[in-house]
């Protein structure tokens, strides 16, 4: 489990999981109450607290926001750079995330793969 892996990884436990208020990870809301998805219900189970980031306000969640553009900026531009045609958008995302988590940050001495 991902949740697992990270507390193995960083020896600390995870307190806090903050996104957005997307259904995969918020649920459903009706005019009565929130009726959590499957990983809402998950950190509840966990004792993980779920943070939720105001509609319309993506700088609240900055880290991944900002990972996930990184993203889309390597896809197209190894896309552009190769005249890959838009079936092959999958395989660039893939080939970027590998890239990507052989690179090393400031903030991390190691890279992800190493983690």
């Amino acid at each position: 489990m991902f949740i697992t892996e990270v507390e193995r990884q960083l020896d600390r436990k995870v307190k806090i999981i903050t996104s957005d208020r997307g259904g995969d990870f918020y649920g459903i809301y009706d005019e009565t109450r929130q009726h959590p998805g499957l990983f809402a219900k998950l950190l509840q189970k966990l004792g993980i607290i779920a943070q939720y980031t105001t509609l319309g306000s993506p700088w609240q969640n900055g880290v991944v926001e900002r990972c996930n553009r990184t993203y889309m900026e390597t896809v197209k531009s190894m896309m552009s750079h190769a005249n890959l045609p838009i079936s092959m958008w999958m395989d660039a995302l893939r080939t970027a995330v590998y890239i990507l988590n052989r690179v090393p940050s400031k903030a991390v001495p190691n890279t992800p793969f190493e983690l």
